[in-house]
């Protein structure tokens, strides 16, 4: 298995950190140990593993998409504490 390289700088630069020698060194260490242990994961042999529910036939179970009638505007607007022309009223927040 190669040993992955990672910048730890740029890490550092994307995380928006400084981070002296002595850190990056840890740092680079830490994440070695991460994707080393990842690419164990890597190694597992998944072939023949049934997921949870393949076995019993899972399928989802929707309701029927029917049409019904919405709220009235009326009983909208009257939950609205602003509003005219059947619209909500909104203070502006973008210049």
């Amino acid at each position: 298995m190669e040993k992955p390289s990672i910048d730890i700088q740029y890490v550092a630069d994307l995380a928006r950190i400084s981070l002296n020698e002595e850190e990056k060194k840890m740092f680079g260490e830490q994440f070695a140990s991460i994707l080393g242990y990842i690419e164990k994961l890597k190694e597992v042999k998944i072939d023949d593993v049934v997921l949870k529910g393949e076995e019993e036939g899972f399928k989802n179970n929707l309701r029927e998409d029917l049409p019904q009638d919405g709220l009235a505007t009326e009983d909208v607007l009257r939950n609205a504490p602003h509003h005219a022309n059947n619209l909500f009223i909104v203070p502006k927040i973008i210049e």
